[in-house]
């Protein structure tokens, strides 16, 4: 963690109205005194650039836009191409620094607040603060689990999970020479910092959509039980979540989609500025407006694939395809380079916004997830058709049947239904093709280059970073094949 920065912590104070940037004001740098400093603090380490939106680029959810004039990053070729590297050489990692410099953030504050005992008019905003602390330490670590170690599987309890420090105190002790934690015992941490924030965390609103709350925190839950095979946990966690909020009825957008037609959703309104974004539970990580998938012309965009899935019923518009769709007239020359499918959940130019990191519909597709693994069937049904009342056209809407699924086909439907639901959200894709069976991927590139990912490949697992690896010489390499 050669990159994290220590000393003195400026103290600061964000702003937080609607969708808009953090507005981050140094305060002094002075030390921490009261618990007022020290939720500033932690404020600080929240996380405010993305450190998933690369991810996104080696999956199935993107392709290779070969009629394009632009020119791609050549770190995203990197990931695009599954690189042994995937970033330039001479650059840190960069999810890997964000990440642990959040934790130690938290770290931070959970140090200190281990030595005292608030006062009673301190207390509420005391147990928050410290909630907020366990909630991101959690968050964060599920993240490093899932970039840089294999997946969560009884065999694999014992193998390299990742650095795992619990303290800030010494901050030079994982400067150097550290070592990997085994996966079982880090998801062992994710438990306990999930459930120390849950004590924390009852019954308290976030402050923002900005810092977790009990209801993203229990969003928090049920996507690591969920990738931990605890069904009954995470339904019961996204059940909680589920009873807060109701899903946005996306028919409502019908008046503005007849009044502005094709445009509807570009350049300083995206999907996000609708009454859409009541269903964020989280916003997290820098500001989409600026995604590499946003304008139509860029060479790495969404796949047809998920343009696909809105419109496998003709005779029903699904609103989610304003989405994925250019809805460009492809007959014209002008329009070759723009092709089918643009990325239009945020808006191209101003109108910032963060990143979404958990949201209502999570909730509906993982609870049906685990409905059907346990083989219940008719309640897995009932979710999918919540959700897609809320998503289709409501006057052609029809529901789905149990008589039209077998066991096995309803789960593929519930996981499309999950892909294009969360697409390039929290690079939750990239975590699910590891642990549904990292599947074979084939990505083609310049010239006709076919890359491929093949089935089980060591390069799911992303690499230890190398200035880590300069930093602690001895520390266990992830495989390469």
């Amino acid at each position: 963690m050669k990159k994290i920065y220590y000393g003195m912590i400026a103290l600061v104070f964000i702003a937080l109205q609607g969708c808009n940037l953090l507005d981050i004001k140094p305060v002094n740098s002075m030390l921490p005194v009261t618990v007022e400093d020290y939720e500033s603090v932690l404020l600080g380490g929240y996380p405010t650039t993305e450190f998933f939106m690369k991810t996104e680029l080696g999956t199935d959810n993107v392709y290779a836009n070969l009629n394009t004039t632009y020119s791609a990053d050549k770190t995203n070729e990197l990931w695009f191409a599954w690189a042994p590297t995937t970033w330039l050489e001479g650059n840190s990692d960069a999810y890997w620094t964000q990440l642990y410099k959040s934790i130690f953030y938290a770290n931070t504050v959970l140090d200190e607040f281990a030595k005292r005992t608030p006062a009673a008019e301190e207390k509420d905003l005391f147990t928050t603060v410290r909630g907020e602390a366990y909630a991101l330490r959690a968050y964060c670590y599920f993240y490093l689990i899932n970039y840089y170690a294999d997946i969560y599987a009884k065999e694999n309890f014992e193998k390299p999970g990742v650095p795992m420090p619990l303290s800030a105190e010494d901050v030079h002790k994982f400067t150097q020479n550290n070592v990997r934690v085994s996966i079982g015992k880090v998801y062992e941490q994710i438990l306990k910092d999930l459930e120390a924030a849950t004590t924390d965390l009852t019954g308290k609103q976030p402050k923002s959509l900005y810092r977790f709350g009990y209801t993203s925190l229990q969003a928090l839950k049920s996507r690591v039980y969920l990738f931990m095979g605890r069904y009954d946990d995470a339904i019961t966690a996204a059940s909680s979540v589920i009873a807060t909020k109701e899903l946005f009825n996306m028919n409502q957008l019908q008046p503005l989609i007849d009044t502005k037609g094709e445009t509807a959703f570009t350049y300083n309104f995206g999907f996000i500025n609708s009454d859409y974004q009541n269903e964020v539970l989280f916003f997290v990580g820098g500001n989409g407006v600026n995604n590499m998938y946003v304008y139509p012309q860029n060479v790495f965009k969404t796949s047809e694939e998920l343009l696909n899935l809105c419109l496998r019923h003709p005779n029903v518009k699904d609103y989610r395809q304003y989405i994925y769709a250019s809805f460009a007239d492809l007959s014209k020359p002008e329009n070759i380079a723009t092709g089918p499918t643009a990325y239009s959940m945020y808006a191209r130019q101003e109108s910032p916004c963060y990143y979404i990191g958990f949201k209502l519909s999570e909730c509906y597709v993982t609870r049906a997830e685990c409905y059907v693994r346990k083989g219940d069937t008719d309640k897995a049904l009932a979710d999918l058709n919540t959700l897609l009342s809320k998503r289709m056209e409501a006057a052609n809407f029809v529901k789905l049947k149990k008589i039209d699924f077998t066991e096995e086909t309803l789960l593929r439907r519930v996981l499309e239904e999950r892909r294009l639901e969360l697409a390039f959200e929290g690079g939750l894709r990239w975590l699910d093709l590891r642990r549904l069976g990292k599947p074979a991927l084939t990505h083609i590139y310049k010239s006709g280059q076919v890359f491929e990912l093949k089935e089980g490949d060591d390069r799911y697992i992303l690499q230890i970073p190398q200035n880590e690896i300069e930093n602690s010489p001895d520390i266990e390499l992830n495989p390469r094949n």
